[in-house]
């Protein structure tokens, strides 16, 4: 059985989070999640910053962000929920899974995610692209993810981040 990761670090794209020498095994598992989070942050980074860019206009509106990122989650191919959070990790838009709209999740505190912890260390977000976090289980899925996250920015001002979740390979 495999010990579930504490690490509360981001995974910018040419980053690797998880080091050990405890044994081989789970140096071979967080490689191939580091790998898998680099895939993500480079897979997404292009979709995320068209969302991103159209997000500033209606960030604002909870009715009109939920529509754009309705109008976007099945193409994100793979993403099982699509969301946005403001700098200090309250929820700004309802859960937009495939099927359905979660509207109950709006204002919902995510500053426990692991993604959440580094956010604010690491100071111009903007140029990092899509970026993923590390591997957590979902409360609205209930299924372990990674969460790829962009920026969105006004100008010079960060408005919050786009976060995307992802089944985690490991999960069957």
């Amino acid at each position: 059985m495999q010990r579930p990761l504490k690490v509360a670090i981001l995974t910018p794209l040419d980053s690797h989070v998880y080091r050990t020498t405890e044994n081989s095994m789970f140096t071979s598992n967080s490689q191939a999640r580091d790998r898998f989070c680099k895939e993500l942050s480079q897979r997404f980074d292009g979709q995320l910053r068209v969302i991103a860019k159209q997000a500033v206009t209606v960030w604002f509106n909870r009715e009109r962000l939920d529509r754009l990122l309705a109008g976007y989650v099945s193409v994100l191919d793979g993403c099982e929920l699509l969301y946005a959070i403001d700098q200090d990790g309250c929820q700004v838009s309802s859960n937009i899974l495939n099927d359905a709209i979660d509207t109950d999740a709006y204002g919902q505190d995510l500053s426990d995610r692991p993604y959440s912890l580094s956010l604010s260390m690491l100071g111009n977000i903007e140029s990092l692209g899509a970026f993923a976090g590390t591997a957590y289980t979902s409360r609205a899925t209930q299924h372990d993810c990674v969460t790829v996250l962009y920026a969105v920015a006004s100008g010079s001002t960060n408005l919050g981040y786009l976060a995307a979740d992802f089944k985690h390979p490991g999960e069957s």
